[in-house]
């Protein structure tokens, strides 16, 4: 069930504090003095080419990058700054066209079309005018069909809950309970638990992680948790343990799931979008428990720490930085100090993972959730103890 060829061993480096904030200052150095005022950042080599050499989106483009900066500097990891503010009008313009490309009419989406973009404008440079996209936005999302946090609306019900804890209005929550009645209308019982249908790049898929399915349709759900009606709480408290039971992959070390249902052969992916490290760090958060959803979470842990760290880099989405948050996630709901030490252990290892990177391309990645500003909020969360996954926990 362990694909070797997609991981690496962890380093022999014994947790360091000062070596994972001297880490941080490195990512953050790198990505200030790499910063073009015209051109934001230019793509990674290991991202494809941008448009104009450079993305420009909250997933891995220049918006992911701004919101990464400021977090840091919010949460306390850093002093530097600077001001982005002047620039967002454009960043903004440069989302909605370049949103366009990837075949959507309407790009209200939260990590690769304009509404995440928009949300950030309003998180650096708040105002009237900057509201009312967010909110053209997140109601765009209830007429299209895409049905994941990605593209549909499980991200735009993520943008109101934000927008409500930035502005205190109150016509945030009838959108998110609209679009959250719609979604759970269309959870369908089926011989593999409930589960939703994704239209998603010319095709119909029942996917199951926290990116493109069903984990990430649930994560609204979960972060907004009181503002579900009672018959809401229940369905979805229901679905979750009978889902991720029917569609486990149980062995000796642990247990994993497939990116989508029904497959014959052991799952062979395990990273934060597709197997056991996003489940179980979406599914850490839930509100509520049973002893079947307890096992399975720590069953999911144990895979990925047997899996080890990931080849592809350090990154969140597919990178050992994602999937060291399950340990994490599972510090925090167990108490178990044992989940944060593996959460550490993974912590070094990305950080020579991100340093040989940088060393060999010339530069850093310039990307939130597939390059190093994703790695430098993992390590600041490391060092607190206090999990929050960019973009989808904390904005």
């Amino acid at each position: 069930m362990i694909e070797q060829s997609r991981h690496v061993p962890l380093r022999a480096t014994a947790w360091d504090p000062g070596e994972a904030a001297k880490a941080i200052d490195e990512i953050i150095a790198d990505a200030l003095g790499h910063f073009d005022d015209q051109a934001f950042w230019l793509a990674h080599p290991l991202d494809g080419e941008g448009a104009g050499g450079g993305f420009h989106n909250i997933y891995f483009g220049a918006a992911g990058m701004i919101w990464a900066l400021d977090y840091l500097r919010r949460s306390g990891a850093t002093k530097a700054h600077l001001d982005f503010g002047p620039m967002l009008p454009r960043l903004l313009e440069a989302t909605r066209a370049n949103g366009r490309l990837w075949g959507y009419a309407v790009d209200g989406s939260l990590l690769l079309g304009d509404l995440g973009t928009a949300l950030l404008t309003m998180r650096l440079a708040p105002s009237a005018a900057i509201a009312e996209a967010v909110h053209t936005a997140a109601l765009a999302s209830t007429q299209l069909p895409v049905r994941e946090l990605m593209w549909g609306m499980p991200g735009s019900m993520l943008a109101c809950i934000y927008m409500t804890e930035m502005t205190s209005e109150h016509r945030w929550r009838p959108i998110f309970e609209a679009q959250a009645e719609r979604l759970l209308s269309e959870l369908t019982e089926t011989d593999d638990g409930p589960l939703w249908v994704q239209d998603l790049y010319g095709r119909q898929t029942q996917y199951l992680g926290p990116v493109h399915g069903y984990a990430g349709n649930m994560i609204p759900l979960i972060r907004a948790w009181d503002w579900l009606a009672e018959s809401q709480r229940t369905r979805v408290a229901d679905a979750v343990s009978r889902t991720l039971s029917r569609n486990a992959w149980r062995i000796d070390f642990g247990t994993s799931w497939h990116g989508t249902v029904r497959h014959d052969k052991p799952p062979w992916l395990c990273q934060h979008c597709h197997g056991a490290p996003g489940m179980v760090t979406t599914f850490a958060d839930a509100p509520f428990t049973s002893p079947q959803l307890e096992q399975l979470l720590i069953e999911g842990g144990k895979f990925t720490w047997a899996a080890g760290p990931l080849a592809k880099g350090p990154g969140l989405c597919h990178g050992t930085a994602g999937n060291g948050y399950a340990f994490l996630k599972l510090h925090r709901r167990t108490g178990n100090p044992i989940w944060l030490e593996r959460a550490r252990a993974f912590a070094m290892t990305a950080i020579a993972q991100s340093r040989e990177t940088r060393d060999h391309f010339g530069r850093g990645r310039y990307s939130l959730w597939t390059g190093d500003a994703g790695l430098a909020a993992f390590l600041w969360d490391c060092l607190t103890a206090v999990p929050r996954f960019p973009i989808v926990d904390v904005f």
